[in-house]
């Protein structure tokens, strides 16, 4: 587990000649804000760094607080010169998801790094779980239905990154590291938004809401474990970022329990760490150069990797039902089983197909 000084002095070491790409969706606020403004300071602004969210607000001063390196006439890195942007995109929407993914294709030659960090505005609520206007539940189109189409989507752009012989890692930050098995039925939790749980006279909390915090986890194993076996060339991790100082990570427990919630809100304050410590720990699990399938914790260490072959097929899409296994090798802190994630990319594929661009 390496200090916040050695990964700070880590990151520090990353100093390329080109102009590297970095995709932020989720890049608005939280972790994902942290790691976007790590690295414009690591590099002195100099990289094309895009934040993908709903807040402009926001995302102007963010980025009109980055350094601003003049601009070189003839990168080394073959003509790019940086650029500081944003795009606006409803991540609960997956037509908004594959808008932004056609623009940054039709405008991109390549992607270093994809961070993918949305958790949407109730996605720490313990009360509140819905269907949104696609027809998904509202905390696993953030978690990862979003997450799936970013990585689906712009997966050409990060082999093309690789091809030039430059970093190509993709990372979705949300819980890994504990194992969470993927279930067999209701993967879309529509059963579950018919169930509540009742408790101190009639404070609601919902079954939904519950599953959807810790399926996404569960999905988000499924996911990096899926892209990684297909394009064995690149890096995939899934990463916890643990518990951070940041306005999401708060848990909605509902008006009634209000006063748990300031208690669970005091005891955090005790074991979390500010988010621009959390996000030096995030950005050095980005920037090892290793390719492959990596579980990591909040320090960025590697909990448990799998490297596959250059020439590897997704042969392990079996009816092997042991979670934790990937093709037979067994993964610390990974939930997955060869046919639960199987079962997952069938089920994404069809739900996804079903709503129209």
């Amino acid at each position: 587990m390496p200090s916040l000084t050695a990964a700070t002095t880590s990151n520090q070491t990353f100093r390329p000649t080109y102009i590297p790409v970095a995709v932020f969706a989720g890049g608005t606020s939280g972790v994902g804000q942290a790691m976007a403004e790590a690295l414009a300071r690591q590099l002195n602004g100099r990289a094309h760094i895009i934040l993908i969210g709903r807040n402009e607000r926001a995302a102007q001063r963010i980025l009109a607080s980055f350094p601003k390196p003049q601009p070189a006439p003839a990168d080394a890195g073959g003509g790019e010169s940086w650029v500081h942007e944003f795009l606006p995109c409803d991540a609960e929407s997956m037509r908004s998801v594959r808008a932004v993914c056609a623009d940054l294709r039709a405008r991109l030659t390549h992607i270093n790094f994809l961070v993918m960090s949305a958790a949407g505005p109730r996605g720490n609520s313990l009360v509140e779980s819905d269907a949104t206007p696609e027809g998904l539940d509202d905390h696993l189109a953030m978690r990862y239905f979003s997450r799936y189409l970013y990585s689906k989507e712009l997966l050409p752009l990060v082999a093309n990154a690789e091809a030039r012989g430059q970093p190509a890692h993709v990372m979705t930050v949300l819980g890994a590291g504990f194992g969470m098995k993927i279930p067999q039925d209701d993967l879309g939790l529509h059963d579950a938004r018919r169930r509540t749980i009742t408790m101190l006279r009639g404070a609601m909390v919902s079954l939904a809401a519950i599953k959807g915090m810790i399926r996404g986890v569960a999905y988000n194993d499924g996911l990096v474990a899926h892209f990684a076996s297909k394009h064995p060339a690149l890096a995939f991790s899934h990463i916890s970022p643990g518990q951070v100082q940041t306005e999401g990570a708060i848990i909605d427990l509902g008006w009634l329990l209000s006063p748990l919630t300031w208690l669970v809100v005091r005891l955090r304050d005790l074991i979390t760490i500010p988010q621009d410590d959390c996000a030096q720990y995030m950005l050095y699990a980005l920037l090892e150069p290793e390719r492959g399938l990596f579980i990591r914790n909040d320090r960025g260490d590697v909990v448990s990797a799998r490297i596959f072959p250059p020439d590897f097929e997704a042969r392990w899409e079996s009816e092997d039902q042991r979670a934790g296994f990937l093709d037979g090798v067994a993964m610390k802190g990974y939930g997955g089983s060869d046919a639960a994630v199987a079962r997952l990319i069938a089920w994404t594929e069809e739900v996804l197909a079903a709503i129209p661009s």
